[in-house]
């Protein structure tokens, strides 16, 4: 039986409550999401040795609220990096707002994980709500976003997103999760497989520039097991320009299928994480740059550079420069929906 109970999670500086929202399934396993940004606070697998909580993260309010890195939160209007700081629907330009140089990342300054979302009991866990005003951050178009939050019995959690908007816009949302199976540590000892033949290549800036790099011959060929040490070194431009994995990856998949894209291992719990989604891409981000500012994390640590692994699920990033890239664009009146599943089970 899938349970979710409530806890407060402390006060905003304008004086709103958070609220943590913890789902429980009947093997042990919990996951409390908060209604501030959406974030996964905690993800808890069980496994013969007890509970590992397997996503990076802050025991209080306080930590989000100063520590740069989206921990656990709902990236978006536009997830991910957008060149120029502009968007063009039908030959029409929006300038954005430009947080990371002359570009925009993961929505701008005051994006979606900033967001006080309203929260409801859905069957098998929680959905949060929220509305994104015309023009906030630039984007034009008021958008309705639901993000429902489920598990199962068998250890996998659902990300069902879907919003309309009342103008054509931009929509591009991912989770941007730090895992570590092993509950803490150094995480590039993890064993990684990535079904994509090809990343979207990118520039100096980190932007894709919208040529696909067939990934065969590269370090970015995971479609066998590889762990992230093996390669992360090499001597390879993409590499560079990313300082690590930092990279898209065109998944080899119908459009809007729910498929496999990814399965890492946790080299000393064995606990293994499968993630399936509706979208084109996945962002490999292997922590490369943790902001060495933030709070302590969970149990007092700060956490290091590469102590984690993100798998975004998301449109290609760029893609609204990029016309040869899955749209990112929603008309008026349409529905933007898209699913990622994170399934967990312990060896």
């Amino acid at each position: 039986m899938i349970t979710v109970s409530t806890r407060p999670f402390g006060t905003l500086p304008d004086g709103r409550p958070v609220t943590a929202y913890t789902i429980s399934n009947s093997a042990g396993m919990q996951v409390t999401a908060l209604d501030y940004g959406a974030i996964l606070q905690s993800i808890c697998v069980p496994t013969a040795s007890g509970p590992v909580d397997v996503v990076l993260g802050y025991p209080g309010l306080d930590g989000y609220l100063v520590s740069g890195g989206y921990l656990g939160a709902l990236v978006g209007r536009n997830a991910n990096r957008l060149g120029g700081a502009f968007i063009e629907i039908d030959g029409k330009r929006w300038p954005v707002t430009a947080n990371e140089g002359k570009k925009q990342l993961h929505g701008g300054l005051h994006g979606f994980n900033e967001k006080l979302f309203s929260a409801r009991e859905v069957e098998g866990g929680v959905a949060f709500s929220c509305l994104s005003p015309d023009g906030e951050e630039g984007f034009p178009g008021e958008v309705s976003l639901t993000a429902a939050y489920t598990l199962d019995e068998a250890g996998a959690l659902t990300l069902d997103y879907r919003a309309s908007a009342s103008k054509d816009t931009v929509v591009n949302l991912t989770n941007h999760s730090y895992f570590n199976l092993n509950g803490g540590g150094d995480a590039m000892a993890h064993r990684l497989r990535i079904d994509a033949d090809a990343i979207t290549a990118m520039d100096a800036d980190s932007l894709p520039t919208g040529a696909l790099m067939p990934v065969d011959g590269t370090p970015f060929d995971f479609r066998e097991f590889h762990t992230l040490a093996e390669r992360i070194g090499a001597q390879d431009e993409q590499m560079g320009f990313g300082g690590g994995y930092d990279h898209n990856f065109a998944l080899n998949k119908a459009a809007g299928q729910l498929a496999t894209a990814a399965v890492l291992e946790g080299d000393q719990s064995g606990i293994v994480l499968t993630c399936r989604t509706t979208c084109p891409g996945l962002q490999l981000y292997s922590a490369n740059f943790m902001d060495k500012n933030a709070a302590p994390g969970k149990g007092g640590r700060r956490y290091g550079d590469r102590e984690a692994v993100c798998l975004e699920t998301q449109y290609f990033p760029n893609a609204n420069n990029c016309k040869n890239f899955p749209s990112t664009v929603l008309r008026a009146g349409e529905i933007y929906h898209e699913v990622t599943v994170y399934a967990f089970s312990a060896r």
